[in-house]
């Protein structure tokens, strides 16, 4: 009966009740833009820095991250690429040479970081190709070679012409080629675009003298899926002597980033639910107040307190349900056109992003779980904020009621 009585009471006044609805529904999708937002600017960062070069792991020789000497390459053994292969989790791997030279063109010179990769794969993977500024991607040729935007900048040079290199090589084998450009490229990174070269991995076994040797394998994992959960599938598969190196050990600035973008999200999320908490306040200090003279009637002719209590309760508790089940439907299309059609910058802005290696766009995440969350966490706010009302009614008074 009380359940019957509280459902009639919300339609009683239509007006009161939709506005109450209206102000749980926008909070709830106020709050899921926003952190769907927040959570795709981190997943972008990640990608960007993480998707292009680093990879999500890598297979290293144990002591090559501390002493990154062509002495720590390693010949990719059959069994670890053949497993990698059949793992649904993985997008993709590559393997890559990677060492110190010393660059010259005309009278300059500069120390670049070599790296020689698998065109084809890096391609698929990472979609290198897409990055190149000037001129052209891999086509096989021998001898060709691609340069960061900054370097060519630095060494007055472009596609056509033609960059000579010095390094050591594997047991300190010389290392001397020359090589021509057939294209730059921009990482976003301005440490990488001011440094690299890439070569195909051949033609940088073939210059360091490392034949068939590699000093990782970068592997990119599909998206949503745990990297630790990967991780421990791949370390009994490791031969002796091997290790898994994750992108945050490898890439700590980025690490840090990320950690500065979920701490905000934290300030933000708690700022929002405090503005949502005092709009539902607002509206049932409002719906109570104007029900003062109704409730004190129902106490006057002999309605228990406790009944009253449910009765209001459950009213709260049913429009608050109304209002988190339409906040939850409302935001999935609204974040999913903003994940369709995110947020793009140009001009200055875009360039600030870029700077740090990061796409100029900000895409949301359609993730039922964070749709979930902040309807729960709305709703079990609507209830909480309702014991105003409770309190209310504990403090109606008999005599003023009869009046």
């Amino acid at each position: 009966m009380i359940g019957t009585l509280s459902w009639r009471n919300l339609w009683r006044n239509r007006r009161r009740t939709f506005i109450t609805v209206a102000s749980i529904l926008f909070a709830v999708v106020f709050a899921n833009t926003m952190d769907a937002l927040l959570v795709g600017i981190n997943q972008q960062m990640t990608d960007s820095m993480v998707g292009i070069y680093s990879g999500h792991v890598q297979v290293q020789q144990a002591d090559f991250w501390e002493d990154k000497s062509l002495h720590n390459t390693f010949v990719p053994d059959e069994k670890l690429t053949s497993y990698l292969d059949k793992m649904p989790e993985v997008k993709g791997y590559s393997t890559r040479l990677e060492s110190v030279a010393l660059a010259s063109a005309e009278n300059l010179t500069k120390g670049v970081l070599v790296v020689g990769i698998e065109p084809e794969k890096e391609k698929q993977i990472t979609g290198l190709e897409s990055k190149i500024q000037t001129g052209d991607y891999f086509h096989g040729n021998p001898g060709d070679a691609i340069i960061g935007k900054g370097l060519a900048e630095y060494l007055d040079i472009q596609p056509g012409d033609t960059l000579v290199m010095l390094g050591e090589g594997y047991h300190g084998a010389s290392a001397a080629g020359k090589y021509h450009i057939c294209g730059t490229i921009r990482m976003g990174s301005p440490d990488l675009d001011n440094n690299l070269v890439f070569l195909m991995l051949p033609e940088a076994q073939m210059f360091f003298a490392a034949y068939d040797r590699v000093t990782s394998m970068p592997v990119f994992l599909n998206e949503n899926v745990s990297q630790k959960a990967v991780e421990a599938q791949l370390q009994p598969v490791l031969p002796e002597g091997f290790i898994l190196q994750p992108w945050q050990k490898m890439m700590p600035m980025v690490t840090q980033s990320l950690g500065l973008v979920d701490a905000m999200r934290i300030i933000v999320l708690a700022m929002l639910y405090i503005l949502i908490s005092f709009g539902i306040l607002g509206t049932i200090i409002m719906m109570t107040n104007e029900r003062l003279r109704e409730l004190k009637v129902l106490l006057a002719v002999g309605m228990q307190r406790w009944k009253m209590a449910v009765m209001i309760l459950l009213e709260s508790v049913l429009i608050a349900i109304i209002g988190a089940a339409l906040g939850f439907a409302v935001s999935y299309p609204v974040v999913s056109y903003m994940n369709e059609h995110p947020i793009t910058f140009r001009g200055r802005a875009a360039a600030g992003w870029e700077s740090f290696g990061i796409d100029p766009v900000m895409p949301t995440v359609v993730d039922f779980g964070i749709f979930t969350t902040h309807s729960l966490v709305i709703l079990l706010l609507s209830v909480l904020l309702s014991f105003y009302a409770l309190n209310k009614i504990r403090h109606l008074q008999v005599v003023s009621a009869k009046r």
